[in-house]
């Protein structure tokens, strides 16, 4: 069977900040089959989704692809013309981006996104593309197919734009889509139903992927063939069974057996730290908890699990003051929470602090990460100057990123 993708020999530059071309992917090859689905594994920085953006003919800001060559369906893509790669995005190849809030325009309907491109390129009339997005709604298990397209972006959940940016994709009914870690957003029962949805629209239509990702299980849902890369470089590369039970590597063996790793069991004891004493809370006039209670002690973590639009985001509002519920209270050691955030006092404010969902679009680009962090550190503690740059650095090793993160922008 005729390729449908060969990435041979393929390098990519970074420009350093010292001006220098730095190469963060070493000479990875890989091939890709029409109905089939390459993962690309492997951890942060490994140059996964760089090289997913290579298959499109694309480097970000501030790279470049250095060497190699990209046939798709046997046309070059390395080299090729603006027009060309034009003629070829939105149409043979798709791409599924990680924040689907950063990827759509706050300022349009999410129907008139999702069948731009298909209509920009000729491929359908508006009429047609608007009927194939409903038809894939309802695949997807979006709510309220025939009207869900008029919303804006910001009247859907997160897990609910995560998969309006998938059916933006499949509209155009492409030969390949690349899908950047698609289901980061989503909860577990989503996952697996938007999981299946892509395996067979890839059945049906005869496309083919590259599923992105650092999570094993969910590659093994997806993905016939696992590449794992670490550094730029590839690791190993085979089908998904034998990666998964019998790999060749140590570290493709440390990475499978991280979700082996069993979590030590703390005993419980104390009283509660935090508490959530029956709280009702609403957006406007539309009633999102009803009579929610959470009551959690110093040491222990609880897991909020629950469907996109079930209100696991909402409570995390309420705890930390953003929403102010409408019955109910927050107790935080033993004493009542203010329900509003500008009521609480300074020392309440740092001891509740909330980690988003997509810090993409949380983090001022504009702003380096020893500004964004160290910030933090002033408003609470009165921490400047080099002790400042210190604790920074200290921060960033601590979650493991190199100190030199700091003199980064987001």
């Amino acid at each position: 069977m005729a390729m449908l993708l060969e990435i041979r020999d393929l390098h990519i530059e970074a420009l350093g900040e010292d001006g220098r071309w730095q190469e963060i992917v070493k000479g990875v090859s890989l091939e890709l089959e029409p109905a089939r689905v390459l993962g690309l594994i492997g951890e942060s920085g490994a140059g996964k989704s760089t090289i997913g953006l290579a298959a499109l003919g694309y480097a970000r800001h501030g790279c470049r692809l250095a060497r190699g060559s990209i046939l798709l369906e046997g046309e070059e893509l390395f080299g090729a013309t603006p027009e060309k790669l034009r003629q070829i995005r939105g149409v043979r190849v798709c791409y599924v981006a990680q924040s689907a809030a950063a990827a759509f325009n706050p300022a349009h309907r999410l129907d008139d996104q999702v069948i731009e491109a298909a209509v920009q390129h000729g491929i359908m009339s508006p009429g047609e593309a608007r009927a194939e997005a409903r038809r894939l709604y309802a695949k997807l298990k979006l709510p309220d197919p025939q009207t869900f397209g008029r919303r804006y972006p910001h009247q859907v959940s997160g897990g609910q734009l995560q998969r309006a940016m998938t059916v933006m994709a499949m509209v155009p009914r492409p030969h390949l889509i690349v899908f950047d870690e698609p289901t980061t957003a989503l909860d577990v029962t989503t996952q697996i139903e938007v999981l299946a949805a892509i395996r067979e629209a890839i059945t049906d239509e005869g496309m083919a992927a590259i599923y992105i990702t650092h999570d094993l299980a969910l590659v093994a849902q997806m993905a016939h063939r696992i590449m794992v890369l670490r550094h730029g470089r590839e690791v190993e590369v085979g089908p998904t069974e034998r990666i998964l039970e019998a790999p060749r590597e140590e570290y493709t063996r440390a990475l499978v057996n991280v979700r082996r790793v069993q979590k030590p069991e703390n005993p419980r004891g104390g009283p509660p730290l935090l508490e959530v004493r029956h709280v009702d809370a609403a957006y406007g006039a539309v009633p999102v908890l009803f009579d929610v209670s959470v009551s959690l002690e110093a040491g222990r973590t609880v897991a909020v699990v629950g469907e996109s639009g079930s209100g696991k985001s909402t409570l995390a509002r309420v705890i930390t003051g953003l929403l102010p519920p409408r019955k109910g209270e927050v107790r935080l050691d033993g004493g009542p929470l203010p329900p509003s955030l500008k009521e609480r006092a300074k020392d309440q404010l740092r001891r509740i602090q909330l980690v988003y969902q997509m810090p993409d679009v949380a983090l001022n680009p504009r702003q380096k990460v020893e500004e964004i962090v160290g910030r933090v550190l002033t408003f609470y503690f009165g921490t400047n100057g080099a002790e400042r740059r210190r604790e920074v650095e200290r921060l960033l090793e601590e979650v493991e990123l190199p100190a030199g993160f700091a003199d980064r922008y987001p």
